[in-house]
């Protein structure tokens, strides 16, 4: 993967889009439900798959909340995993795997269905080329009781030029598919079958405004 997800890219990610990582990795945290997931790691293991988890900023915070949780984290970047792979390398239960997104079974991820307990899925979903079928196949990751949360920066509306907006992104990353309204987000859940619990817009900066879906298969 090439642009700012390999090399110099990936090593200065963080400071790059510090503030933006900060705000939308708490808006994915405030739309998790870990009094459920405490509930469940009282009968088994959690299993806990962050999907394009980049460096690792979420599975960090994770960690740290929910320490005897099994990490999972993918990217199609291998840049990006090594920096996620330093940030927990203190973390006896994380694991990471370079995959992408894709149609098909399980989202093209090497996992069996009902293995994760809270599936996340964080700044990725403009990436995204078949976002329904992505979803189904998410959701066949989940265990019955499990949370999908997914997150992304927000298509702006007039009078924001976002159009000229869009092109910039995509002369800097030309991976840029397309970005999604809130409401356009939650019909692609829908169209997917999923069940959505909770939804929220938020703002970032001055340039960005953010979604953040909380979802379900039951």
């Amino acid at each position: 993967m090439k642009t700012y997800y390999s090399g110099k890219y990936a090593r200065s990610y963080n400071q790059i889009w510090k503030v933006f990582s900060e705000k939308t990795l708490a808006a994915t945290l405030s739309m998790t439900d870990f009094a459920r997931l405490r509930d469940t790691e009282q009968k088994y293991p959690l299993r806990i798959l962050d999907a394009a988890c980049g460096i690792g900023l979420l599975l960090q915070s994770l960690a740290s909340l929910l320490p005897d949780a099994e990490l999972y984290g993918v990217d199609a970047s291998q840049d990006m995993l090594n920096q996620a792979r330093t940030l927990l390398k203190d973390h006896p239960h994380a694991h990471f795997t370079v995959a992408s997104l894709t149609r098909g079974k399980a989202a093209g991820l090497p996992y069996e269905a009902a293995s994760f307990d809270l599936i996340t899925c964080m700044n990725a979903f403009h990436y995204l080329e078949d976002p329904v079928a992505i979803l189904q196949g998410l959701a066949q990751l989940l265990t019955p009781q499990g949370q999908l949360i997914i997150e992304d920066y927000a298509r702006r509306s007039f009078p924001f030029p976002w159009p000229i907006f869009e092109w910039l992104i995509r002369r800097v990353d030309p991976q840029h598919i397309q970005a999604y309204t809130l409401i356009e987000a939650q019909n692609l859940c829908q169209a997917a079958g999923l069940r959505m619990t909770q939804a929220k817009k938020f703002s970032i900066d001055q340039l960005w405004r953010g979604w953040v879906i909380q979802t379900s298969t039951q």
